[in-house]
């Protein structure tokens, strides 16, 4: 079909949605559906049992991952993670297992070290090859998504008359979704986002508009194409960078008396996942992979407006099944604030959020208009497991921002994915003002002073975000009063048979050993009065109760006289 280019400013331009995506595409997208589709090769994620290491390996192998992190994702990791700042996650895979993959004739797409996995094409003579491999652990599908269109319309703005210096800021048409929230009460206080690393991934992105003329880009990187060029280049669709460029816009857009983002004077990574060859569905390594790029860089919050059900029932929204949620809470556990949209199925047969919003550490966000009316689109909770989703709402209705392929021209769209970056913003603004906060702390001062704390719900979690009133929210917790009680590794890590918990510690005394989901739930004791400075214990992957524990994020714990090591610990089934 052919698509639109940029019409008449009186005209409604046509921006697709992905709404297997929750995410607003400027584009038009072909209706045709995975069965549609299908072709071979598919992608495949292929998880290894190991990364090669005896066990004398292990710690030397740990130590040089953590020298290869930046001095920013040292100091962030370290304020959400007590005792070692890197584990087995962080190695690099073991090449030869990569190169037997490859040997079969599967296409390699992305390295995934956090899983000790990697994604490749691969037809069906390739994928029973790989399965034969002695060192795969498991395969499982890339869950993918499609998209179908939506419209935004464009408006006209009254064009700035001058400068505006930034400490008198002139939000102009933007107002109706910076002021409900408070963000102008933290930008009156000084705040900007001036230190803060925030890494958009999303379609692409064009940097000509007005608007987006001062953002301080610090680095960007295209995953679909494996080259540093975010913006439209030979081969993509012509819409292929907007989508992006209108989130990027929301979040950091400097352009007074017409847009300002709430984050205007934070630096940006920039990664292009998400191809929008009609042919080419959404997958989800693409953001796995970006995810911990950013995060080797130091990225201190993650916006996404992606998300996924075709692949996927309710019942795998529990915070643990989906490969794209454990990255997302992977990515938590590291220090960095992801933020998604909850989606815009409120109205279809789907009527839920998506993956990655079910995860537990994630800010899932709804949409509500400029005043705080909830938006019926908006998806849904709870999780499968009973959780409270979405966890907060901003602006996703009639939401502005800089049309693409212009360099002065505003558009109002909706989607939850045009009010994810504006809480992203604000929490980019809050660990400004509160260098010290970890993601569960801003994902707490958001929840517990929005419009809905003392009765959230699952249409609008815990209600519209009050960025304000977060900023003078404590945690009641003095920084530094934990001992650490010494270092856990697990190995293999992840696995799906037995894993291996060694300790070293400090001291010599009575120490208790136990497992915990990513809620703080008791999962399996594992020893009391333990002794000796040195020991391991094996998890066969059950609870207390003798049953296999789902797929997903857990966490040893060692505790002794007040001091307390952690370890994560990744199950896969």
């Amino acid at each position: 079909m052919d698509v639109p280019s940029v019409v008449d400013p009186h005209q409604d331009v046509v921006l697709p949605f992905a709404a297997a995506a929750a995410t607003l595409f400027l584009a038009i997208a072909a209706e045709a559906g995975p069965a549609d589709r299908a072709v071979e090769p598919s992608p495949w994620w292929v998880h290894f049992t190991d990364k090669g290491l005896s066990a004398a390996e292990e710690l030397p192998a740990i130590e040089r991952a953590r020298a290869d992190l930046t001095e920013r994702a040292r100091n962030r990791r370290a304020k959400s993670r007590s005792g070692a700042l890197t584990d087995l996650l962080d190695v690099p895979l073991h090449e030869p297992y990569v190169e037997a993959v490859q040997a079969t004739g599967a296409g390699l797409r992305v390295r995934f070290k956090w899983l000790n996995a990697v994604s490749v094409d691969a037809t069906a003579d390739e994928l029973r090859a790989i399965e034969q491999l002695p060192f795969v652990m498991a395969v499982r599908p890339v869950a993918r998504a499609w998209r179908e269109p939506v419209r935004i319309e464009r408006v006209r703005v009254d064009r700035a008359g001058g400068d505006v210096a930034r400490g008198a800021l002139d939000y102009g048409e933007c107002a109706s979704q910076i002021l409900p929230v408070q963000i102008d009460q933290l930008h009156d206080a000084g705040y900007s986002g001036a230190g803060i690393l925030i890494g958009v991934l999303d379609t692409g992105f064009e940097l000509v508009h007005d608007a987006l003329g001062a953002i301080d880009v610090q680095q960007s990187w295209d995953f679909v194409n494996g080259d540093g060029t975010v913006e439209n280049e030979a081969g993509d669709h012509p819409n292929q960078h907007n989508h992006g460029t209108f989130v990027l816009s929301i979040v950091g857009g400097w352009d007074p008396g017409n847009l300002i983002g709430p984050a205007y004077g934070a630096t940006y990574l920039l990664a292009k996942t998400e191809s929008l060859d009609f042919e080419q569905p959404v997958e989800e390594d693409y953001w796995a992979a970006a995810a911990v790029w950013a995060e080797s860089l130091g990225v201190d919050v993650i916006t996404t407006s992606l998300g996924y059900k075709d692949w996927y029932t309710w019942d795998d929204l529990d915070g643990n099944t989906a490969t794209i949620t454990i990255a997302a809470d992977l990515a938590v556990a590291n220090g960095i604030t992801v933020v998604t949209s909850a989606g815009n199925q409120g109205t279809q047969d789907w009527t839920y959020i998506m993956v990655p919003a079910d995860g537990d550490s994630v800010i899932a966000v709804g949409a509500v208009d400029s005043l705080d009316v909830f938006q019926e689109f908006s998806s849904r909770g709870p999780t499968a497991d009973g959780r409270i989703k979405p966890d907060v709402c901003a602006m996703g209705q009639g939401t502005l921002g800089a049309v693409p392929n212009t360099t002065s021209d505003y558009g109002r769209g909706s989607g939850t994915s045009l009010s994810a970056p504006l809480v992203a913003g604000a929490a980019a603004l809050l660990l400004e003002a509160h260098p010290l906060w970890g993601p569960i702390e801003v994902r707490e001062a958001l929840r517990t002073t929005a419009t809905q704390a003392a009765a959230p719900d699952t249409a609008v979690g815990w209600g519209v975000i009050r960025a304000g009133d977060a900023n003078s929210w404590t945690t009641g917790v003095t920084v530094g009063s934990v001992v650490d009680a010494g270092q856990l590794t697990v190995s293999p890590n992840p696995s799906a048979t037995v894993s291996v918990i060694q300790w070293t510690r400090f001291e010599s005394r009575d120490a208790e050993l136990a497992v915990y989901d990513v809620r703080g739930r008791l999962v399996r004791r594992l020893g009391s009065a333990l002794t000796g400075t040195r020991g391991s214990v094996a998890w066969n992957g059950r609870d207390e109760a003798g049953r296999l524990v789902p797929t997903g994020i857990y966490f040893a714990r060692m505790s002794a006289g007040g001091g307390a090591s952690t370890a994560r610990v990744i199950r896969i089934r």
